[in-house]
């Protein structure tokens, strides 16, 4: 499951939890743990900054890696660790 979440994300251009969880077929609180454990592992990173833009903005120092989701005011981005998880072959850990 860690995997396909963030191969929903990476390969899929999906951003939103709530369509994350709908397409895996998952509750959204056991999205939401997964989130923290992708998060531990390195393969998801808060952002730290105090950016007001969208992450989506060209002028955002962050676009050119941005694998936004949004909720709550929180941005995630898929580290260059979870990006190459994500493309590796084989079943999920």
């Amino acid at each position: 499951m860690i995997k396909r979440v963030l191969q929903l994300i990476v390969k899929e251009g999906i951003l939103d939890k709530k369509e994350i969880a709908r397409r895996i077929g998952m509750q959204l609180e056991t999205l939401n743990d997964i989130m923290r454990l992708l998060i531990e592992r390195d393969f998801l990173r808060t952002e730290v900054d105090d950016c007001l833009e969208s992450p989506a903005c060209s002028g955002c120092h962050s676009s050119a890696g941005c694998d936004t989701i949004n909720s709550a005011g929180q941005a995630f981005f898929v580290t260059e660790k979870g990006k190459a998880y994500a493309s590796m072959g084989g079943g999920n850990r």
